[in-house]
């Protein structure tokens, strides 16, 4: 019975998982190591009072869709509930649904895109959603002189395999005029997930010969002390 409830101990302590692992993050501070495609850091001037820090990921590019900014990862291990979060910043004109607009941000995971929506800074009510909580809206953050808005962005990835992955944020619109009129920013990015935990050591099972020897041994020991 003890070797029982030792075994079901081992593997009941072998199949919990890990905790959530940071696979990436980065605040943008130094370096926008991971990224290539366009992009650049720069000052986050009034967004720094949003959490932003004293840098972040600025996009500009023109296009429909615009040049993407990418984030590449190579994954060493499957992982589960895979987890995106991001500060987000829709700077300058961003024109939602009236005559110059569609102005979308979006973000492509391996392809598929997981996140779009039309930012407008002439509505009279910030962007919502699930995956959105606003951190500033219709208010003028400091770049060429239009409101700006700020999010933070929380997507759920669900399972990435092992092995490379990208993650692609970038504009659209059929007049997204990108530049000084038109750009966004992302800061305080972190990708998150559950990995398994490795599989703990199992002591080999005892052969029944060992166990039978030992049980032998436990039994003539007690006759001589009887004798």
């Amino acid at each position: 019975m003890k070797f029982k409830a030792i075994f079901a101990a081992l593997a009941i302590a072998a199949a919990i998982p890990a905790s959530a692992d940071v696979l990436y993050s980065n605040n943008f501070e130094s370096n926008a190591n991971g990224f290539t495609g366009a992009g650049f850091l720069t000052g986050t001037q009034g967004y720094g009072a949003l959490g932003f820090g004293q840098q972040m990921l600025r996009n500009n590019a023109p296009g429909n869709p615009a040049a993407a900014s990418v984030l590449n990862l190579n994954l060493g291990s499957a992982v589960n509930n895979a987890t995106l979060n991001l500060s987000f910043g829709a700077i300058d004109s961003w024109d939602g649904s009236n005559c110059c607009g569609p102005d979308y941000f979006n973000i492509r995971v391996d392809g598929n895109l997981l996140f779009t929506k039309n930012f407008d800074t002439f509505a009279a009510t910030p962007a919502s959603g699930a995956n959105l909580s606003t951190l500033s809206y219709g208010t003028q953050l400091g770049f060429s002189g239009w409101n700006d808005q700020a999010y933070t962005i929380n997507l759920n990835l669900d399972q990435l395999a092992a092995g490379a992955h990208t993650i692609e944020f970038f504009a659209s619109g059929n007049v997204w005029q990108a530049g000084e009129d038109e750009s966004w920013a992302i800061d305080n990015l972190s990708l998150t997930g559950d990995r398994a935990a490795p599989p703990a050591d199992v002591p080999e099972p005892v052969s029944g010969a060992l166990l039978l020897g030992g049980l032998g041994a436990m039994a003539l020991a007690r006759r001589r002390r009887r004798a």
